[in-house]
């Protein structure tokens, strides 16, 4: 595409992967968000919510001088405390929900647009027509907080059976779910990440095609499954470029492509314009600042192919 992007979607990064010293929420998260602030390349950033909440002024301050979008990542907690939103133990899907509830307050301190979140691990087959109602009652809940506090709210669909073996999951499933929830919140839509497809076995248009009613916001990177003694193994978002890599620039030409042709990205500019966002993690001894140039070539090299 010979114009620039800018216009067409705001290019965001996710904070706590291509920082993966503040995936606990500890950790140098103000020089870090820093360094993206200042780093004019990026519209959008996605933080998770910080274990020490006197940060947040801190943070905000940075935000709103730097002029970046904010999206709440509320995928981080939920995987480090092993929480699920879709638990048959009632206790535990209680604990789901609040520990989102905190995200949302974030959020909302943060002036966020959105809060992202996934589901549970996937139970046996017996269980899982349960655990998808489950998975919507909570669903419901969170929506009207995110909607209370002035946030949209997105779930995003994860690998089934690889590593993270989630609930949600294949995109026609996601789509049947995130229709329910729909019904009541109308801004509710899926995240769908382009680092997934592979995992799940899905082309781009196919996956693209079948969310296009409920998308509402977009990952975009890479997945790796050549060998599982790696670090970069499963979900684990390592660069492009990577040997054995399973997105290629080719591929992220393709799917931005097809983000255009359903009409998720708009056919002119506009003002405030959608997000896609990379969500990229340095494999062990990668510097976060090699892995972010290299992010942003594998971007321009996509670009051009559109």
């Amino acid at each position: 595409m010979k114009e620039l992007w800018h216009g067409y979607l705001s290019l965001g990064i996710i904070h706590p992967m291509i920082y993966p010293g503040c995936m606990k929420g500890e950790g140098p998260i103000l020089e870090t968000l820093s360094n993206i602030a200042l780093d004019p390349f990026f519209g959008t950033v996605e933080v998770r919510r910080p274990l020490d909440t006197a940060l947040l002024p801190k943070m905000r301050k940075i935000l709103d001088v730097s002029g970046l979008r904010v999206g709440i990542a509320g995928q981080p907690p939920l995987l480090v405390g092993k929480f699920n939103l879709n638990s048959e133990n009632e206790e535990d899907r209680q604990k789901a929900i609040a520990d989102v509830k905190l995200s949302i307050e974030a959020g909302a301190a943060l002036f966020a647009e959105k809060v992202i979140v996934l589901s549970g691990p996937a139970p046996e087959s017996s269980k899982k027509a349960a655990a998808k109602k489950l998975l919507i009652a909570s669903l419901k809940e969170l929506a009207k907080c995110a909607k209370d506090k002035g946030l949209i709210f997105s779930l995003e669909t994860f690998d089934a059976s690889v590593d993270k073996k989630c609930l949600v999951g294949p995109s026609k499933e996601a789509a049947e779910l995130a229709a329910e929830v729909k019904k009541d919140f109308p801004d509710f839509g899926l995240c769908l990440d382009l680092s997934h497809l592979p995992l799940l076995n899905e082309e781009s248009a196919y996956a693209l095609k079948t969310v296009k009613k409920y998308l509402n916001h977009v990952h975009i990177g890479s997945a790796f499954v050549e060998d599982k003694a790696s670090p970069a193994f499963g979900d684990q978002h390592p660069r492009f470029n990577l040997k054995g890599s399973m997105n290629s620039p080719k591929d992220l030409a393709e799917f931005i492509r097809m983000l255009f042709k359903i009409g998720y990205l708009p056919s002119s500019t506009v003002a405030r314009p959608p997000v896609v966002s990379f969500e990229v993690k340095p494999l062990p001894e990668e510097p976060s600042e090699l892995v972010l140039a290299n992010t942003k070539r594998v971007w321009k090299e996509a670009w051009a192919l559109v």
